[in-house]
């Protein structure tokens, strides 16, 4: 009797004991390290530095500055993708055994093609978590001289690496989907084969973007890995333009494009002229001309151009125009351009401005993610994708959940589809919802990774203001970018929580106030949790995530839900960042329920469910004046081993297309809202 007297209190005390510790926990855990007390300058083995020339901010890692993305170039380049070696370390031996320095690759090195992702779902090795090996034998180009060096660039490795050229270690990178750059001339042997050697390691730390947020956790998406974006040797001069930044200014019917140029003095050489173009096709619509005096390490010039009869970029006519630079310095010459367009975005009243004009977003969220070349685009995989999304009439993408391929940002840029971009902080201290999802023990409670402890860390809030700041100055000329995101579904219950995220919304506008701030909120249906979402206040655009239909209740809760949501906080624009269904493709309501992972049984997965849910918070969204856009989740299904069990074993089967990109009749039902009616309907007395 008091065995069973025993068993009953603790069945009763250990989560009622669980849920006291996790209400304290909104009031008592803070960081030791207050933000505004994380320097401009950090160490570490990934170093990086905050400056800034006049009012413009730009960062430097590595003794070098950080790029922009530029169109054209005239910087001669080396591919370093193609045929290469790699091998497998899961024991992590090889840097102890000297793999770094080898000239030649043995039995165990295997031959790839860069770049690619070594563990697609179709490929062989998909569940392989670790460190791997590349090796690049490459014989030089090109020579650094008193005028150029060489600047080696990586436009994205998984998730981190270290990088040795000729056995010398050029340095180690943590953060996967932002380029990053060495200045290896030192390391380079002219006239002779030379080895490039990369050690990456696709697995999540507790500082790292994805981060941990449990011992036996991985992302909502797979942990890709490997050198899956391109690689080359490119000759710089040492003087040259590494940033330029356009702003786009409308008053009335006149508009004007700024641009703020710094150019790095690498040795203090010589005065130089700087000519900025901005032209319209072949027309050019203005030119202007500056001297630079070389008397300081980067310089800053500034350019404006009055446009007569603008072609203004939107969606309906995404016109574009051409920003060229051209810098002399004696014998150096540099040519660069990029492309841009004359747009504003505002967020005024309660709504989201483009050119002046409300804008609502018909969107839907995308993953880099194919099951043969897994988060490897190719130009193929990006136009089959994106022209999918433009004939459903869609008008946005967020790009879930990171940085994507610059090629892919082009595309959609000249197909007039607008586009959120985020840093892949991803539901940091918020690993106790799926310990409570999948029902485990007090024992395994996630308290290393709970709440305030992670989200308020050093190491992690230092990481990812780079990787913010890193993504900013890439795409920061691309006028697709409506918005810039800086979390999705992270813990942000309480002050303390929401303060963390102010902070990186105020570093993404000290590098660009032309756009807004966002962040996706995470619904928890715990009346208890969802009063207590702080970070949208300190966000231009509020963002919602919310699972009524599927993980938890009936999509009729979810207006009421939405309305306390546009309460909390009033005045801002809100958008629909997730919401949907799973469905198997083919997958009938006549076909009974499916028992799958985290929902509860009786769910079909069909695709008249995922239809109807899709159905019921657009029409939700649509009565709701609040609301100025939805990004269903996702373009199509992916990769996911958190679903073992769905009807196509470890796919979260989420996405309006399969796999294979096959239309769902989801994708029916977007395309029909999408290119309906655009006028707001009234909202009924």
């Amino acid at each position: 009797m008091n065995t069973i007297l025993l068993a009953v209190i603790l069945v009763i005390a250990i989560p009622l004991l669980a849920a006291v510790i996790f209400v304290l926990s909104l009031f008592l855990i803070y960081p030791r390290t207050p933000l505004y007390r994380i320097p401009a300058r950090v160490g570490g083995g990934d170093p990086y530095e905050i400056r800034r020339e006049g009012d413009v901010p730009y960062l430097m890692s590595r003794g070098l500055p950080y790029p922009t993305h530029f169109d054209g170039s005239d910087h001669r380049r080396q591919w370093l993708t193609g045929r290469a070696k790699m091998r497998f370390d899961p024991e992590g031996t090889g840097e102890r055994d000297g793999w770094h320095l080898l000239t030649a690759a043995g039995e165990s090195w295997v031959d790839v093609t860069l770049p690619a992702t070594y563990n697609a779902a179709a490929g062989d090795h998909t569940g392989y978590e670790g460190y791997t090996w590349f090796m690049i034998p490459f014989s030089p180009a090109f020579r650094s001289d008193e005028h150029r060096f060489i600047r080696l660039c990586f436009q994205g490795v998984l998730l981190r690496c270290d990088v040795w050229l000729n056995g010398r270690h050029l340095g180690h990178r943590e953060g996967g989907y932002t380029p990053f750059y060495f200045a290896p001339a030192d390391a380079i042997i002219p006239g002779k084969k030379n080895f490039l050697t990369v050690r990456s390691d696709n697995r999540s730390t507790f500082d790292s973007l994805p981060p941990q947020i449990r011992d036996d956790h991985n992302p909502g998406w797979h942990q890709y890995g490997g050198i899956y974006r391109e690689c080359y040797l490119e000759l710089v001069p040492r003087q040259y333009v590494f940033k330029a930044a356009a702003r786009t200014a409308m008053q009335g019917s006149s508009t004007s494009l700024a641009v703020d140029v710094l150019v790095h003095h690498r040795e203090r050489l010589l005065p130089c002229t700087l000519r900025c173009t901005l032209k319209d096709g072949v027309k050019t619509v203005g030119s202007s001309q500056a001297q630079l005096s070389a008397g300081g390490e980067v310089e800053h010039c500034r350019f404006d151009f009055p446009v007569n009869r603008a072609r203004r970029y939107s969606p309906a006519s995404p016109q574009t125009c051409t920003v060229h630079l051209e810098l002399r310095a004696g014998r150096i010459r540099q040519r660069l351009s990029f492309v841009t367009g004359l747009r504003t975005v505002q967020v005024r009243d309660g709504k989201l401005l483009l050119n002046g004009e409300p804008l609502f977003l018909k969107g839907i969220c995308k993953h880099e993610d194919d099951p043969v070349t897994g988060a490897t685009q190719t130009r193929a995989t990006i136009r089959r994708d994106l022209s999918l999304i433009k004939k459903m009439n869609a008008n946005y993408i967020r790009l879930a959940h990171y940085p994507h391929h610059t090629a892919e940002l082009s595309a959609a840029r000249d197909m007039g589809l607008l586009l959120g971009e985020e840093i892949p902080h991803y539901q940091t201290g918020f690993g106790f919802t799926a310990w409570f999802q999948e029902k485990k023990g007090l024992r395994t409670f996630p308290a290393r990774y709970f709440g305030c402890r992670q989200v308020r860390h050093r190491g992690l809030l230092e990481n990812a203001r780079r990787q913010l700041i890193e993504m900013i100055e890439r795409d920061r000329n691309n006028p697709a970018i409506i918005l810039w995101g800086v979390a999705n579904e992270t813990y942000t219950l309480g002050r303390g929580a929401g303060s963390a995220h102010g902070w990186l919304a105020d570093v993404a506008r000290t590098f660009d106030a032309t756009r807004p701030v966002t962040m996706a909120e995470a619904t928890y249906n715990i009346p208890l949790f969802d009063k207590r979402r702080s970070a949208a206040a300190y966000m231009d655009v509020v963002s919602l995530n919310s699972y009524y239909g599927w993980y938890f209740g009936e999509t009729g809760q979810f207006p009421k839900h939405l309305e306390g949501f546009c309460r909390r906080f009033p005045g801002k624009p809100v958008i629909l960042s997730e919401f949907g269904a799973d469905a198997a493709p083919g997958r009938s309501d006549a076909d009974g329920p499916w028992k799958a992972e985290r929902v509860s049984f009786g769910k079909t997965y069909s695709e008249e469910y995922q239809e109807r849910v899709i159905t019921d918070y657009w029409n939700t969204a649509r009565s709701n004046e609040a609301v100025v856009g939805i990004s269903p989740w996702v373009f199509s299904d992916f990769y996911n081993t958190w679903f073992p069990h769905n009807p196509v074993p470890n796919f979260n089967l989420k996405g309006v297309t399969s796999k294979e990109r096959k239309p769902k009749r989801a994708y029916y039902a977007l395309q029909k809202f999408y290119g309906g009616d655009r006028r707001r309907p009234r909202r009924q007395p």
